[in-house]
């Protein structure tokens, strides 16, 4: 009973799940024990979301060109160190 309950309770994170891609190279990532911030060189808006090494996500954030923000939480938070941007659609 517990095994089918772990599985059911598990499903959520890969019902719907896409394949989101990587950033462009034009988007940088920088890692402090505090924040995770993405800096863009790209010539147009992109949209980023930090993917952690323990595979969760961060909130999707728009960085215009040339402008650097703060996307998630730094390698002490719950995630740990980040791994990636992935692209992503603000909604």
């Amino acid at each position: 009973m517990s095994s089918i309950l772990s599985v059911a309770l598990a499903e959520p994170a890969f019902a719907g799940s896409e394949s989101p891609e990587p950033a462009p190279a034009c988007v940088s990532l920088y890692e402090s024990w505090r924040y995770t911030e993405a800096s863009s060189n790209c010539a147009y808006p992109v949209g980023v979301r930090v993917v952690y090494r323990d595979g969760a996500t961060g909130l999707c954030y728009t960085l215009p060109p040339g402008a650097s923000r703060t996307v998630g939480e730094g390698y002490l938070g719950a995630h740990g160190h980040p791994g990636h941007l992935d692209l992503c659609e603000v909604s």
